[in-house]
Order: structure tokens, then sequence, then C-alpha cells
């Protein structure tokens, strides 16, 4: 349960950014993402004909982004980073577009957007914008797009900080004390720092004021995670502020024993840099039409047709998923139509927007069902899984993974493992009874992979194995979870933490000898070079060090003194040496 979270306890800091101590797994850090990175941006401007009705316009804006770790600068930034450095996953993520006063946005643009998480890395947001509002919006991007930014917020569920100390709870006498249930995080901080006796804990008081902030975000971690949760502060607050929004069902009165030392997952709120316009400031206003800004005249319709726009947002690329078709029906709506009326269409393999055409009575209200059905492939034999059928009465649809019946696992791959090997991943278990297989590969072409999976598959269990060249290792077997899976080169066997056993057998009278160790990729780094001193007296050493890759998890040695090192060994053998073999002996 807590093992390969992040500790929020003492992050180590590198090259200005935080780096979290990964729980129960020594030698493994992980560092949030440092920015979104704007991967597309995508506005359609639809104008249909509506007859007697006039002209309709509304557009759809698409962006799609991707969290960006940086983990390859910060390990040029800060040489001394830990080798086994990962990326934090995200549970949430938020986006809020801001502009300068003398440029309007529409609030559909400007009110705080949860970004849908479609990966490890890729997040993605589909806005709906009316006519006035997409006038709006391209106005302001066409004359003020310099002045529009954004603010970004992730929110990541790790180790809670823990401090010695138990504490007697009143969640309602809690409640009491409060002055809103839903305030700045930094405002009950520094309450509870100030005057926690008046809000119930005078226990606080007895911490040492050094240590005093520690047992305080202690307990604040444990309020949010039994009470409440955390939200992006409102526009006016300063960027980054976090909001605690208490949930008063969860509160009864009656007492409650925290003890601050024992672990517990909570949630942290981290601030992340966005510039979602990136892509457009790289062109010419006169250049977005076709490749960033697409118009779309939909035909005049006769009385009762309604186009529905539709638009996949689903991670990809994709593995096992050939094919989808959505489907549209209107149940009969008697006496003006006594029949079903019925659409269907297959999802665009590029993921664009697109419409159907429903016919429904003159003046009947719009309200349709519609579900999608996807062909997936187990093993080598295409299956059909069924979506959900739903109910809608709008025009405009997402189609999530989730329509479609499937869980689409996202599995991402560190592009260092990725310029040395690639990853073939593999997915088993049942369903129906029935054995379930699908695989995909990720290779230097693309750092991740969507597989698809049913989401009625049971006891599901992925494998991954990395390929360089006729050389293969194996990551250990992981269950099917909700979450993603991320892999890098310590997720592999034979990289991490490597020992070696060396000793030496004196059988000529030598006093010591003198062996240089090092791993076997970086003998060339003076650093990395390892000496040791062994006697008649401690003939024996144990020395360790931390493999960077699957592929070079062995370690070189030679007698000190020498040029030439020898061929790449593996530590799982213990390197036995004799005195008589040194080229020459050394005195202490």
């Amino acid at each position: 349960m807590f093992a390969g979270r992040p500790d929020w306890h003492a992050p180590t800091h590198r090259a200005g950014r935080p780096v979290y101590a990964v729980f129960e797994q020594p030698g493994r850090f992980m560092a949030a993402p440092r920015r979104l990175r704007t991967a597309s941006f995508r506005l359609d401007i639809y104008e249909q004909d509506r007859g007697d009705a006039g002209l309709e316009n509304f557009s759809l804006l698409q962006l799609g982004f991707e969290a960006d770790f940086d983990l390859d600068a910060l390990r040029e930034l800060a040489p001394d980073a830990p080798p086994g450095l990962s990326t934090l996953p995200a549970e949430a993520a938020w986006l809020r577009l801001h502009a300068a006063e003398a440029l309007s946005l529409p609030p559909e643009v400007t009110a705080l957007q949860p970004l849908d998480i479609a990966g490890l890395r890729a997040m993605g947001l589909t806005l709906r914008l009316d006519g006035p509002a997409t006038t709006l919006f391209e106005g302001a991007l066409q004359t003020g797009l310099l002045a529009v930014g954004a603010q970004a917020w992730v929110r990541a569920r790790g180790l809670a900080e823990r401090w010695p100390l138990t504490l007697a709870v009143d969640p309602a006498a809690l409640r009491a004390a409060l002055p809103a249930t839903d305030g700045p995080l930094s405002a009950l901080r520094d309450r509870l720092l100030d005057a926690p006796e008046s809000l119930g804990f005078p226990a606080l008081r007895d911490v040492p004021l050094s240590h005093r902030a520690q047992a305080t975000e202690a307990l604040l971690d444990r309020l949010v995670e039994r009470f409440g949760a955390l939200w992006p502060g409102p526009a006016d607050e300063p960027a980054g502020g976090a909001r605690l929004v208490f949930d008063a069902d969860r509160m009864p009165p009656g007492q409650v024993s925290w003890n601050l030392a024992e672990p517990l997952l909570c949630p942290r709120l981290l601030p992340i840099e966005a510039d979602p316009l990136a892509p457009l400031r790289e062109l010419a206003p006169a250049q977005w039409a076709g490749s960033l800004v697409r118009r779309h005249s939909v035909p005049a319709l006769g009385s009762g047709w309604h186009a529905i726009t539709a638009l996949p947002n689903l991670p990809g690329p994709r593995a096992g998923l050939l094919r989808t078709q959505l489907e549209l029906t209107a149940p009969p709506h008697p006496p003006a139509r006594p029949f079903s009326s019925q659409a269907s269409a297959p999802l665009p393999a590029d993921d664009a927007p697109f419409s159907l055409n429903l016919r429904l009575a003159p003046d009947e209200p719009l309200h349709y069902q519609w579900k999608a059905s996807t062909f997936v492939l187990n093993g080598h034999q295409p299956e059909l899984v069924q979506g959900p059928l739903q109910t809608a009465d709008q025009r405009h649809l997402v189609i999530g993974p989730e329509a479609l019946g499937l869980h689409l696992l996202c599995v991402e791959v560190d592009a260092a493992l990725l310029r040395e090997a690639r990853v073939e991943v593999h997915c088993q278990g049942l369903r129906n009874g029935k054995a379930w297989t699908v695989r995909g590969q990720v290779d230097g072409e693309r750092h991740r992979l969507a597989l698809a999976l049913p989401r009625d598959l049971q006891d599901g269990t992925l494998t991954a194995t990395a390929l360089a060249g006729d050389r293969s290792c194996s990551a250990a077997p992981q269950a099917v979870t909700d979450a993603g899976l991320y892999l890098d080169a310590f997720s592999f066997e034979g990289s991490g933490a490597r020992t070696l056993s060396l000793r030496c057998e004196f059988d000529d009278g030598a006093p010591q000898v003198l062996v240089e160790l090092a791993p076997e990729d970086r003998t060339e780094e003076p650093g990395r070079r390892s000496l040791w001193r062994l006697t008649p007296v401690a003939p024996a050493a144990d020395w360790g060090w931390t493999a960077l890759s699957p592929f070079r998890s062995g370690y070189r040695w030679r007698w000190a003194g020498q040029t030439a090192w020898s061929a790449a060994l593996s530590p799982a053998q213990a390197l036995q040496l004799r005195s008589s073999q040194a080229p020459t002996r050394s005195t202490p």
C-alpha cells in the first residue's frame, strides 16, 4: 500500500527542485513535473446554417499537454542527483488561463478547468465554446496572444509527514472552530502554528519550536486526507495557492485518536509552469488556418435534423484497439415520430472531431441514447467489447475510454532507457473465464503506449522485457491497476544497487595488494573508481555501487598502477585473487 509512493517527509533539493524519496525503496527518488508542455492545440470552429433560426456558431477547443519532468536536465545540472530518479505520478491536474486586464477572455476559458489524465505524462482539455465566446476567444488570440498566460497544478498522493505525537481529535468541534469550511491551506497552517489550542490541538505547543513546523505539517496532512479535499485557489490568490475544502459529513461529533507517526497516504497540490498557447506563438496568425485553427461549414439541414459533434479523448498511441463505432439512437417519440432514428460513424484514426446527423421530428427536443462498440485484439483474434448505453441531450459528445468499455492502460518508458533498448509489454488475464492477452512495444520513436484492456478483465498481470540486440532483461510482474505503469532502467533486473565480494589469497608473503574497481561503463570517471587495500589480516571486502542500466550492470577491475581494465564481469560471482598474481607489490 505504501511501498513505491513518494515520501513527503524532508525532500532533497537538486537544481532548485524538490526530489522525494520513494518509501521503502532505498536509492529511488521521484521528481514532480516542471512544466506542462503543450503537445497539441486545436480550435475547430463550426458554422451551421439552421434555416429560419439563422447561423449557429460554436467551437471545440482541444489542448493536449505533456508533463515535462526534465529529468535529463536535472541530472546534468545536479551531478549529485540520485541515480534512481523517476517521475512522480499525478492523480489529478488543473489549468486556468488568464490575461492582462486590457484583454477580455470568455469566462468558460478563464474558469478553473480539470484536465483529463490520459497517461503518466499525457493530459488533455476539451472545451465547447458558444458563438459569442468563440468570437471573443479568437479575437483575443489575434490581438493579445502575448498577454495570455496560465496557471497549472497537479495533485499527487504520497506518504504524509510524520512526527512522534498522538492527538485526540473531535471532528465536529474542529468544524465549529473553523471560520469557514473552505479556505486557504496556508491560513490553516498558520493558525495551527500560532494558536493550535484554538482548534483543539494544545498538544502542539509541547513540541519543541525547532520541530513544530514538522509536527504541524503531519497534522495538516491528516486533516486534508480524512476530512477534506485540496483544490487550486481562486485567480485572485497568490499563484500556486491551495484551498482546503472540508466535508462536514465526514466530521461527526466524538473523539478519535491520531498517531502522527503512523504512515498514511495523503495528497499534495504542486504548482507547475504552463504555456498552453506556445504552438500559436511559433506561427504567424496567417499560418494558423488549417493547422491550428480549422473552420467547418455544416450545411443547412431539414427540420428535425440535428448535427451531433463527437470528439475522441483517448490516450495513444494504442495497442490492441482495432476499430470503434459510435452509434446514436433516438427511441420512438409518438405521435410525431413513431419510429426509432439512428446514426453511426467510426472514430477517426487521428482522433479528430467528427459529426453525425440524427433526424428527429420537427420541434422535438433533442434526446438520444448512444454507445460505442469496439473491436480489440485478444492475442491475434479480434473480439467485440460493448461500451455502456448512455443518454444525452446535448450536441457535443466527448468519447473517453470508459465510453468504450475499455481501460486504456498507459505504459511509459524513460527516454534514457529507450536510447539503448526497446521494451515489449505483455498483459494477460481472464475475461469471462477465458484467457486474455495483449502485447505492445515501446521504442525510440514512441516512448508511451496505451494497452486496450476490457474493464471486466480479472487477475490482470503486466510483464515488461527490455531488449538490446541479443540481450534481454525482465521487470518484475505487476498487477494491473487504474494507475499507469512507468518503466525506467531501475525497473529491470540488474539495475540499481549492486554488491561484489572480493577476496585475496596471500600465497607469497606480500604485505598487501591494492585493487581498483569501477562500474563497467564508468572506468573513465575518476570519481566512480574505488581503491581497495587487502592485507593478510583483512583479506576480504565488499564493494557496492549503483548500476544505471540493466545492460551495463557489471564491473571491471585492475591491479593498482595498471592501465588496462578487465572485461566486464558479473558481481554474481565473487572476485577471487592471489597476491602472487599482482604485477608489483605495494607497500604501505
